[in-house]
């Protein structure tokens, strides 16, 4: 073969395997929202910083691979490890990873739910006694 072949061969790869990444990484996010649930603008500005990042990554992929010359092949074998990396392994790696993450999440959170309610009784009762105290003596002295 010749080495512009195998040069094309390799960049086709490199392609495929930075759409497994960038897939990869969208699932990380995607196991965020499993875990912790969000307001539909926080996920709204995740998925621009991700849609960011995929623009980025390709561009400097095209700009750097090929001189900035687009090779729809390039881009398609991207889509085609995303497409694959999500039918075959996201499937199944974003629920199983984010149910089992899920769990001691949401124990911390009762926990921390707990002592929050906890600390802001003790608060308010302090507050009660304090002020209530502070208006008693203010009466008094204006008498």
């Amino acid at each position: 073969m010749s080495r512009l072949v195998i040069w094309e061969a390799g960049y086709l790869g490199t392609c495929f395997l930075l759409g497994i990444l960038l897939m990869l990484l969208y699932d990380i996010v995607r196991i965020g929202r499993v875990v912790v649930p969000h307001h539909y603008a926080v996920m709204g500005v995740e998925d621009l910083l991700y849609w960011l990042t995929v623009a980025v990554s390709a561009f400097l992929m095209l700009y750097k691979g090929n001189d900035g010359i687009i090779r729809w092949y390039a881009v398609a074998a991207i889509a085609a490890g995303m497409m694959l990396f999500n039918a075959c392994i996201s499937r199944f790696l974003v629920p199983f990873i984010g149910n089992m993450l899920r769990l001691p999440v949401e124990i911390v959170g009762k926990v921390l739910k707990r002592f929050y309610k906890t600390v802001t009784i003790k608060i308010k009762k302090v507050k009660t006694r304090w002020f209530h105290g502070r208006t008693k003596m203010e009466k008094e002295e204006k008498e």
